[in-house]
């Protein structure tokens, strides 16, 4: 005899209660994934998984191929940047990048960016070998859109770490 809950079987995986009308009827995956994002420390699995497939389109291409998103858990999105170089210019665009990711995927997923540098992941979009730095100091949408001035660079760097420091400008 099963009671409430209950399965006969195995006892392999969760019971599932046995009433009404979903008796048998199969979960879906979307209600699947909350509870296991939940425990990961992901969030809404649905607005990371937007993070993962319009990375290039919220951080523009020029910097999509030098960083990519290698994890989300509590609020804190951890970039890769493939050169210290990177790293530090990702690092000074962060507040930009979570603006716009949150922006982006319609929710308040991402709270604090963190930036580190290492190799590409194997199947990575990001490119091996070129250039060792930036060479357009911003986040872009389009890359016509700031043309490359190192006084300018310089100027949005210095903002970045004013505001970093909480200086204000």
């Amino acid at each position: 005899m099963v009671e409430s809950g209950e399965r006969k079987g195995s006892g392999a995986g969760p019971a599932r209660p046995q009433s009404g009308s979903d008796r048998g009827a199969p979960q879906r995956v979307r209600d699947l994934l909350g509870p296991a994002a939940a425990r990961l420390g992901i969030g809404d699995p649905l607005a990371a998984g937007l993070l993962w497939s319009r990375w290039g389109r919220i951080v523009g291409v020029e910097i999509a191929s030098h960083a990519e998103p290698s994890s989300l858990r509590a609020g804190v999105l951890r970039v890769r940047a493939d050169s210290p170089v990177w790293a530090t210019e990702i690092g000074y665009l962060a507040d930009e990048i979570r603006r716009r990711v949150n922006e982006a995927v319609r929710a308040d997923l991402v709270h604090e960016v963190k930036v580190w540098h290492g190799p590409a992941r194997p199947g990575s979009q990001i490119q091996t070998g070129g250039r060792a730095g930036p060479c357009d100091q911003s986040v872009q949408s389009a890359p016509a859109e700031r043309p490359a001035d190192p006084r300018a660079a310089y100027r949005r760097a210095e903002s970045a770490w004013r505001r970093r420091l909480g200086r204000g400008r």
